[in-house]
């Protein structure tokens, strides 16, 4: 993904920006070309969650306490592993804030083609898809679900590059969310053998019963990112605090697993 605003959130992360400061960097990412409020608007639908207070401009995760933050907890079914040749065909997400469950989105996509390998994971067919909306029918109204909040998913890397590339594919930009790996969170807060979805899902007596079908799979992972929640540090306290922790190189234990 294109580090486009790399620039802009890296300050962001050390300080808040006023507004001199904020318009000066709009204007160099716009270029001669673009209004600044234009990039603003492309900047605010991008998923970069921005706070405008007291003429200054703040990154909104170093100031929020994580436990009301806004987190999308992601999973995605796929015709394959490539994701500039392969598809999503179904989403399941959750809007999880304030420890309570907000909204749920689920979709599947039209697809024509469906190898029998991904019929065999996953259950879904090509019929099953022949009469579910286009693809950007669906991204469209996965961004609007997902608006700024934090885009949380078990091996996020997976899920989040596939429907950024989806959304940049189908004209809607890259995603800039940030993003949290709950197989990370795990290792660092859990004592487990193994951090597989399917093997927390078990470990840890949540048991839902479907495996590899979105919707259920991402509350398998609301499940696992609630308890990991709950083994933080009390000097874990914003958001912020939060993703840094998860990306630290220390481990608990155990071996990093596939979805």
């Amino acid at each position: 993904m294109p580090k486009y605003y790399d620039k802009l959130l890296r300050k962001l992360q050390k300080r808040p920006l006023s507004q001199n400061e904020f318009s000066s960097l709009l204007c160099e990412l716009g270029g001669l070309l673009v209004e600044p409020q234009i990039e603003l608007e492309i900047i605010k639908t991008s998923g970069i969650p921005l706070l405008f207070a007291h003429n200054k401009v703040y990154l909104r995760t170093t100031l929020t306490p994580y436990l009301q933050e806004s987190f999308c907890i992601v999973d995605i079914e796929t015709n394959g592993h490539n994701p500039y040749i392969h598809q999503p065909i179904e989403i399941g997400a959750i809007h999880y804030q304030n420890g309570e469950i907000k909204e749920t989105f689920h979709s599947f996509i039209f697809c024509q083609n469906i190898p029998q390998k991904i019929t065999e994971i996953t259950g879904i067919t090509n019929s099953m898809l022949q009469d579910s909306p286009k693809i950007h029918q669906v991204l469209e109204s996965f961004k609007l679900f997902l608006k700024d909040s934090i885009f949380v998913a078990h091996n996020v890397d997976f899920d989040f590059n596939f429907l950024s590339n989806a959304c940049y594919c189908n004209h809607f930009g890259y995603l800039y969310n940030p993003r949290l790996c709950t197989i990370k969170l795990a290792q660092k807060t859990l004592q487990s053998p193994k951090y597989s979805l399917g093997f927390l899902n078990d470990f840890l007596g949540i048991h839902h019963h479907t495996l590899h079908r979105a919707l259920e799979d991402s509350k398998i992972t609301l499940e696992i990112f609630k308890k990991c929640l709950k083994q933080l540090d009390k000097n874990i306290y914003t958001s912020y605090d939060l993703l840094k922790f998860t990306n630290s190189k220390s481990i608990l234990q155990g071996n990093l697993n596939e979805n």
